[in-house]
């Protein structure tokens, strides 16, 4: 599928996955959802749809930095948290970094597709910040999924070069629009319900 249907989906399966009740817990999901929806995708130098990937990737980004000023203004915790843990959050970082390296300079629908990188990434983000965890995991498993569907296999036991995939749709089609729009329509609505939990909570 395309990038901004990996964006709405993951993000969409976060949300659905974290239910969030309070606002730091939306912030959370919302960026496990953004980065990990389209994080599968960072092999940008030999990827099939280089511009379109690029550019969701640098609104995936923008919604997490703008997710953390966020939190940072209104002192939600989540930066907080990670200060506290600074040394621990610093490993992780640095660990994240080196992975999406790999990934950038990985083939397309290699490395990056993988249950290898799922949990690599996964623990990666768990050693930075533990609640990002489930967020996270359940965007990135969303984007292997929805890949899964398309015509192009998946070496889903990499470094095994032996790959799957179901040839149901094309990644540009019909069932590309389709999850899009579901994946819009289902984030906007969880987003939705977990703000007004929050401020609910707060009342």
């Amino acid at each position: 599928m395309m990038g901004k249907t990996h964006f709405t989906v993951g993000l969409a399966a976060a949300l659905a996955v974290a239910s969030p009740s309070t606002l730091p817990d939306c912030l959370t999901a919302v960026i496990g959802g953004c980065v990990g929806g389209v994080l599968a995708d960072c092999d940008i130098l030999d990827n099939d749809h280089k511009l379109a990937s690029f550019s969701v990737q640098f609104v995936a980004a923008g919604v997490t930095a703008l997710a953390m000023g966020l939190d940072g203004f209104l002192n939600l915790g989540i930066l907080r948290s990670m200060t506290e843990r600074q040394t621990a959050a610093t490993a992780g970082m640095i660990a994240f970094a080196v992975l999406w390296l790999l990934g950038v300079f990985s083939g397309h629908r290699t490395f990056t597709h993988s249950v290898t990188a799922l949990l690599l990434y996964t623990f990666a983000v768990y050693v930075i910040h533990p609640p990002l965890t489930v967020g996270f995991a359940a965007a990135y498993l969303s984007h292997l999924v929805l890949d899964l569907l398309n015509r192009k296999n998946l070496p889903l036991l990499y470094p095994m070069k032996s790959g799957i995939c179901f040839k149901l749709f094309y990644a540009d089609g019909f069932a590309n629009r389709l999850f899009f729009l579901a994946g819009t329509v289902t984030s906007a609505y969880l987003l939705t319900r977990g703000i007004l939990s929050g401020f609910a909570a707060i009342q």
